[in-house]
C-alpha cells in the first residue's frame, strides 16, 4: 500500500515466539487483521529471517555485557582450560617427539642391502640400521623377537653366519636357504634338535699353544655359571683356569679328547699330563701344572672341584662323542656365504653354555685375526645372531664386541628378554654398556622389567606439553590467558609395556624414537619364498 504497516509494540514477542513453529508460511505467525497485508513467498521468507536473527543479537549482546560469555552456561565460571601436547616441532618449545617420515630418511631403503639389517616397516618402506651396525632386540617370549627379527637378517644376510639358538625353529626355517648359498654345520652336542647331522667341535682345537690353551681356558671357565652358594668364586675360577690350561695343551699335544682332560681332573692325576708336555717342550705350561699338582691337599681338592664344574658337561657321553671330532673350521667359516647354527633346547643350557660360548668365541677371535691381516674390516661382514644372549653363548666381552664389531665387520643381532636378564649375566653396569654400544635397540611387546622400561623411557625422551589457562573474573567478566609449559616423558613406562603385538619401538643413534611394525618372515612374499623354496642340506 505504499505505507509503513501500523503494529503495536506489545505484539512483538507473541509473533516472535510463534515465527518458529510457522517458519514455512511467516504469515501465520501476525495477527489475523495484517496477514493480508504482508508479502508472500520468498520475501517474506528473508524478513522471518532477518527477525530472527536481530533477536538472536540482541539476546547474545545483553549476555555478553552481563557476563562475559556471547553462549554457554548462565553462572560465572571462575576458570577455563585445557592442556594439549605440542604435537608439532617448535623450535621455541625444545623436546622429544616421535621420528617422522623425514627423520628416517637414513633408515628408509626400499630393499634389503649388503651390510644393513632389516628392523621392521614405516609404511611401505623398510627401516634398516646404517651399514655395519648392530642390533639390540627386547622382547619377551611369544613377542615374534625370531620371526620378525633373526630369521629374516639370516634369510637376507650375503655373508657369514653364526646363529645360537634356544629353539630349532629359527636353524629349520633358514638352514635350506643357507644351505644352497653356502656350507652349513649345526653344532648340537645335547643331540636334542632333530635337525640335520650336527657337525663335532672341541675346545682342543683352539689349543694348538701354550697361549691358545690359557685363551681357551678363559673362555670356558668364565662362561661356567657359579653355583649358589659358592663364595670367593672368582678366586676359585681363576685358579681352575690356571689348571685347565696345561691339560687342554697336553690332551691336543698327546691326540686325547676332552674325555681324557675330565679323567685327568676327576682322578687328580697329572703325571700322564706332565710325559706329554715334557715330551712336546712346553716347559711354561709343564710348569704351571706341576705347581698346582704341589698344592697342598686342601686347596688342591678345591680347584679340582671347581674345575669340575667347568668340565661337567663333558662327563656326558653324548656330549663327549660331540667333542671327539673336529669338523667345524672357524677360517673356513668366514671364507663365503656360510652358516654355523649352535642349538640346544633351554632345560640343557646350563650345562652346554659354556661349551657354545668357546666355539662362538673361537670364531669372533679368527674374524678379528682376519680383519687384522687384512687390514680392514671384513666384506661381507660377519653376522652373529645371539638368541638368548645372556644364556646359550654368554660371550664374556660382549660389550666391547658391540662397540668394535662395526671396525672389524662383525655385526650382532643380540636377542634378550629385558636388560635384567643382561644385568644378571654381566652385573647392572656392564648391561647398560652393552645396551648402549648397541646403536639399535628395539623395544617389543609385554616387557614388565622394570630396569628395562625405565632406560627406554629416558632414553625416548621428555616431551614438552603446552597448558593453555583462561580465566574469567566473576566481577566484570574480564578474561585473562596465561601459558605453561611441562616436559613428561614421550614413551612412559606403562606405554612401552604397551606396545601392541606385532609392533616395535626403535631407539637408534641421535634419531628420535621412531615406531615400528615388525616383518615376520610368514607375511613377507620374498622371505617366505627362500624358505618355502629352499633346496635340500646335508652338512
Amino acid at each position: 500500500s505504499g505505507r509503513w504497516l501500523s503494529f503495536p509494540a506489545p505484539a512483538v514477542p507473541a509473533v516472535m515466539r510463534r515465527l518458529p513453529a510457522r517458519l514455512s508460511d511467516p504469515r501465520q505467525a501476525w495477527p489475523a487483521p495484517l496477514r493480508g497485508l504482508l508479502p508472500a513467498g520468498a520475501v517474506m521468507d528473508a524478513i522471518a529471517v532477518t527477525i530472527l536473527a536481530a533477536a538472536c543479537a540482541l539476546v547474545g549482546g545483553v549476555r555478553r555485557a552481563s557476563t562475559g560469555r556471547w553462549f554457554g552456561p548462565r553462572w560465572p565460571t571462575r576458570s577455563a582450560g585445557r592442556r594439549r601436547a605440542v604435537r608439532h616441532h617448535d623450535p621455541a618449545i625444545a623436546g622429544a617427539r616421535w621420528a617422522t617420515r623425514r627423520d628416517l630418511t637414513p633408515l628408509r631403503i626400499r630393499q634389503p642391502a649388503p651390510g644393513r639389517l632389516v628392523v621392521g616397516r614405516s609404511g611401505r618402506h623398510l627401516v634398516a640400521t646404517e651399514h655395519r651396525h648392530s642390533v639390540l632386540v627386547l622382547g619377551p617370549t611369544q613377542s615374534g623377537k625370531t620371526t620378525g627379527l633373526a630369521i629374516p637378517a639370516i634369510l637376507e644376510w650375503a655373508g657369514p653366519v653364526v646363529a645360537t639358538s634356544v629353539k630349532d625353529d629359527l636353524a629349520a626355517a633358514t638352514l635350506g636357504w643357507r644351505g644352497g648359498q653356502g656350507s652349513c654345520w649345526v653344532f648340537d652336542p645335547t643331540r636334542s634338535s632333530g635337525l640335520a647331522r650336527p657337525a663335532g667341535w672341541s675346545p682342543l682345537a683352539e689349543a694348538t699353544g701354550w697361549s691358545g690353551a690359557q685363551r681357551v681356558a678363559a673362555w670356558m671357565v668364565e662362561s661356567t655359571p657359579a653355583r649358589g652358594g659358592m663364595s670367593d668364586g672368582a678366586f676359585w675360577f681363576a685358579a681352575a683356569a690356571k689348571l685347565l690350561a696345561p691339560l687342554l695343551l697336553a690332551a691336543r699335544r698327546g691326540d686325547a679328547t676332552m674325555a681324557d682332560v675330565v679323567r685327568w681332573t676327576n682322578c687328580g692325576d697329572y703325571d700322564e699330563a706332565l710325559r706329554i708336555l715334557d715330551f712336546h717342550g712346553d716347559m711354561e705350561a709343564a710348569v704351571a701344572l706341576a705347581a698346582c699338582a704341589a698344592r697342598d691337599d686342601r686347596l688342591r681338592s678345591s680347584v679340582g672341584t671347581t674345575l669340575e664344574t667347568v668340565l661337567g658337561p663333558f662327563e656326558d657321553p653324548v656330549v663327549a662323542s660331540s667333542t671327539s671330532t673336529i669338523d667345524i673350521d672357524p677360517s673356513a667359516l668366514l671364507s663365503g656365504p656360510n652358516s654355523l647354527y649352535l642349538c640346544g633346547p633351554s632345560h640343557e643350557q646350563a650345562r652346554v653354555q659354556a661349551l657354545f660360548a668357546t666355539l662362538v668365541a673361537s670364531v669372533v677371535s679368527a674374524a678379528v685375526a682376519r680383519a687384522n691381516h687384512l687390514d680392514g674390516p671384513l666384506d661381507p661382514p660377519l653376522l652373529l645372531v645371539l638368541d638368548e644372549a645372556a644364556n646359550v653363548a654368554p660371550l664374556r666381552d660382549l660389550d666391547t664386541l658391540a662397540s668394535t664389531g662395526a671396525g672389524l665387520g662383525i655385526q650382532l643381532v643380540t636377542v634378550c628378554q629385558d636388560i635384567g636378564q643382561l644385568g644378571a649375566r654381566y652385573g647392572p653396569e656392564r648391561a647398560r654398556t652393552i645396551a648402549n654400544n648397541h646403536r639399535a635397540k628395539v623395544v617389543l611387546s609385554g616387557i614388565s622389567d622394570l630396569s628395562t622400561l625405565d632406560l627406554l623411557s629416558g632414553l625416548a625422551g621428555e616431551a614438552a606439553v603446552r597448558t593453555d589457562t583462561m580465566t574469567s573474573d566473576l566481577r566484570d567478566g574480564r578474561r585473562s590467558r596465561s601459558t605453561a609449559i611441562a616436559y613428561r616423558r614421550l614413551a612412559s613406562s606403562d606405554e612401552l609395556r604397551r606396545i601392541e603385538p606385532g609392533e616395535g619401538v626403535l631407539i637408534y643413534g641421535h634419531l628420535p624414537a621412531a615406531r615400528l611394525a615388525l616383518r615376520p618372515w610368514y607375511l613377507d612374499r620374498s622371505l617366505r619364498a627362500r624358505v618355502d623354496k629352499a633346496p635340500g642340506h646335508r652338512p
